[in-house]
């Protein structure tokens, strides 16, 4: 019990060290990612258009194919995350309830929504659970059973969901998705995981239309 007790003040201790530095990458990018996403919807298709009027005539019919091609990826990990999301809230919420824990429907909402930020998300979203479950002064066993139900929405998560949802849909290999996002968190922090995967996946069928077209030009 008191092991137990130890680690969980020392993990909650550590996470609110890194909170504030997190928060600001967060908000920066949950500020940014609207504003740049109306004026995608607003313009995109002008711009697409303007840059496919300077693709020259023998290549058009490839630009064309590679934008269809990257617009079908992007619709298609959008709508896979939103799903992952889903069904982690889900499980979340099952959980909770069969451990008669209060809020459950509204953590459960919360988690499937942290979720969408790979890796760091799923610990913010276990962060309110914890604090009602600490200042409601639950005991350790108690503690423990919400720790079970978390974790095993993240094992559903990490070992079902983004493999089968998530790497498949955009055709990337599982470990693929884990290096880009490791790799976007490095160079990009919190936008860096959450654009990574589709910018690899965009880069994938960019290289291998690009690949094809020089192939078939050369036959």
């Amino acid at each position: 019990t008191e092991y137990v007790e130890r680690t969980l003040t020392e993990w909650t201790h550590g996470f609110f060290e890194h909170l504030p530095k997190f928060l600001r990458q967060f908000f920066t990018v949950m500020v940014l990612g609207p504003f740049f996403a109306f004026f995608m919807v607003k313009d995109g298709r002008a711009v697409l258009r303007t840059l496919l009027g300077i693709v020259p005539n023998n290549l058009f019919e490839a630009g064309l194919s590679l934008l269809h091609q990257i617009n079908q990826q992007i619709g298609y990990f959008v709508r896979a995350r939103l799903l992952e999301a889903l069904i982690v809230g889900a499980v979340t919420w099952l959980g909770l309830i069969a451990i008669q824990f209060p809020f459950a429907l509204l953590l459960a909402i919360f988690a499937a929504l942290t979720n969408l930020i790979p890796y760091i998300g799923p610990l913010i979203g276990f962060v309110p659970a914890l604090m009602i479950a600490l200042v409601n002064g639950l005991h350790s066993f108690d503690i423990a059973l919400l720790i079970l139900v978390y974790s095993i929405a993240q094992i559903i998560d990490m070992v079902f969901l983004i493999p089968v949802l998530v790497a498949k849909i955009v055709d990337l290999h599982p470990v693929t998705v884990i290096i880009v996002i490791i790799a976007g968190a490095q160079i990009l922090g919190v936008l860096g995981m959450i654009i990574s995967i589709p910018v690899a996946a965009t880069l994938k069928v960019t290289i291998g239309t690009i690949y094809r077209h020089l192939t078939e030009s050369r036959i």
